[in-house]
């Protein structure tokens, strides 16, 4: 089983990583640093003479490739060893669908070039495939006597699954905007050019503007989450560090949020942070979802 937790750790990261290397990819223009080739790049299985922006493609199909035998390798060890965790064939199944579909978007977008909302779903599709791993991950900590159980009432679970999927929500838009060139659209933070907009300056500030609302109303929710936490939950012990540390991730994810709205969209390293967090809590809230729907 020591095996299996190292394994399942390293390859967590690696996917992460590999989400962390598609948001450079986007960040830098890179999508098509391989021409219109796929698998090869330019027709070469190693890229003669490359510019900056075909390492970058071409070092993110390595990893990408990498990163999709672990996870299939990965869910194939974790369903025979972790077969004591009732959930673990579907997250299994799920880490596995989602890393291939992951792929074969990521190729059709290089081939036949995608529209922003299929784009936007590629990228959703990897916050999936690392959601799915890092809950194996943490099963492998768990063993048949020592389950990670959390009692909480009909109405808490209820909002714990409904946040989760709201959460994904979330990353949609923002991968969406992100896709269609609109993150600059608005300049300031909350109003947009001085002005509250949706609807009256065209599609793109619609779209930066509805993808603000949404992570503002979903820190919002994280906060009563919290809250609701401590007033009934608060002799559960992991169920309040898990709070801590999701509403910690909320408010990196709105400053960085803000932080690329003031930079202008340049900085990459605040541009990572944002999809990168965004995509941890998800993770966070979907091993949430499971241990709080366990019956003892």
């Amino acid at each position: 089983m020591k095996k299996l937790k190292v394994y399942s750790i390293i390859t967590t990261i690696i996917v992460l990583f590999v989400l962390l290397q598609g948001s450079i990819v986007t960040k830098t223009g890179s999508g098509q640093g391989c021409g219109t080739t796929w698998p090869l790049c330019f027709g070469e299985v190693i890229p003669y003479n490359p510019t900056l922006e075909t390492i970058i493609e071409y070092t993110h199909r390595l990893i990408s490739s990498v990163a999709g035998l672990l996870v299939l390798i990965l869910s194939y060890w974790s369903w025979r060893k972790l077969n004591f965790i009732k959930e673990i064939k579907f997250f299994a199944i799920l880490a596995s669908s989602a890393i291939i579909i992951q792929g074969l978007m990521g190729a059709g977008q290089v081939v036949f070039g995608q529209p922003p909302l299929i784009m936007a779903l590629h990228f959703g599709f990897s916050a999936i495939s690392l959601a799915a791993v890092f809950t194996i991950t943490l099963f492998t900590f768990e063993n048949p006597f020592n389950k990670a159980i959390v009692p909480v009432g009909r109405h808490f679970k209820r909002f714990v699954i409904a946040i989760t999927i709201y959460a994904y929500t979330v990353i949609y838009t923002g991968a969406f905007v992100k896709h269609m060139g609109a993150s600059t659209a608005c300049t300031g933070f909350p109003l947009c050019n001085g002005e509250f907009v949706l609807f009256s300056q065209g599609t793109i500030v619609f779209a930066q503007m509805f993808h603000r609302l949404a992570g503002m109303l979903l820190t919002v929710l994280v906060i009563v989450f919290v809250l609701w936490i401590l007033k009934l939950y608060k002799h559960q012990r992991l169920l309040v560090i898990l709070s801590f540390v999701s509403v910690s991730l909320i408010f990196v994810q709105l400053l960085s949020g803000i932080g690329m709205v003031f930079t202008y969209n340049q900085n990459l390293t605040i541009g990572i942070i944002h999809a990168l967090v965004i995509s941890i809590l998800f993770s966070l809230f979907t091993y949430i979802v499971v241990i709080t729907r366990r019956i003892k």
